[in-house]
Parts: C-alpha cells; structure tokens; sequence
C-alpha cells in the first residue's frame, strides 16, 4: 500500500469515499444532505496544494495505483495554561472503500499517520468521532487510540 498526499486526479475517488463516509454519518445525524459534494473541487484543490501539514491536507492510500481510502489532516499548535504548549496532528476524515473493509486497510493507515506525526514531533494525534458510531470507535481503539476527553454539543 502506498500512502501519499493526494492528487487532483484523484478528486472523484475521494469524493466517493467520502460519500460513503457521509452515508454512514447520516444513520445518526439526519441533518446531513446526501446530495452535496462532501469535497467541492476548490476545496479540494485547496488542500491537496499545501507544501505545510499546518494547513488541511488531504491523503490517499493506493493499492496498485487505485485509490482505497483517504484521510484529511492538520497540524496545529496549542499554547494554555491548561494544555500547555505542544503540537497536535488532528484527523478530520478518514474512510476507507466500503467493500474492502475489514482487510486492514484502514489500520495501516492509521500506522502511517501515526508515524507521520511522530515525525513531525506530534506530542498527540487527535480526533473527534461521534458518540453513536460504536464501530468507529471500536476501529480507533484497535488502532490504540483511546477517550482523552468528552466533547459536548448543542445540536439546533
């Protein structure tokens, strides 16, 4: 498998993927509309320019050249009283091609983003997932992720 960042040839295989991360999303959250574009092309086009993971990036993982699954990803810095000063690689999406799921993919994929941010000098990979997605959640605890903290919200 490689896993490198995308490109814009590769905007229609990421879009699809990321329908079906949005169709799985939807099972909870009846606001979101099925019929958008999750990544319109400007965006895209956006985040796959970026020469610093400070700002959105999106990547691919290839098998034999075929796009199987995408992440998009930042870096940012925090600097609190609280949390004190350090760097953190936040994952915003992430999906896999629904009928290979379940062969690994999506844990060597995170593998790699792992590595990326102990590269990076990360001090924490971070994500949200929504409480309702219990296979999600399963995943990422596969993958030694682990609740660092509840995020609340009012949903209108």
């Amino acid at each position: 498998m490689v896993f490198e960042m995308a490109k814009e040839a590769d905007f229609e295989a990421v879009n699809r993927l990321a329908r079906q991360v949005v169709a799985c999303h939807a099972q909870w959250d009846k606001s979101l509309d099925l019929s958008m574009e999750p990544y319109p092309k400007e965006w895209f086009l956006k985040f796959i320019q970026e020469d610093s993971l400070e700002q959105t990036t999106i990547y691919v993982a290839r098998i034999d050249g075929d796009v199987v699954g995408f992440m998009r990803f930042y870096l940012w810095q925090t600097d609190s009283a609280v949390s004190g000063r350090r760097s953190i690689l936040q994952l915003d999406d992430f999906g896999v091609e629904e009928t290979l799921r379940n062969r690994s993919i999506g844990q060597q994929m995170m593998q790699e983003l792992k590595e990326l941010a102990q590269r990076e000098g990360c001090a924490e990979l971070r994500l949200n997932v929504d409480a309702s997605n219990k296979r999600a959640i399963a995943f990422y605890e596969r993958c030694g992720l682990h609740v660092r903290n509840h995020a609340m919200g009012l949903t209108f």
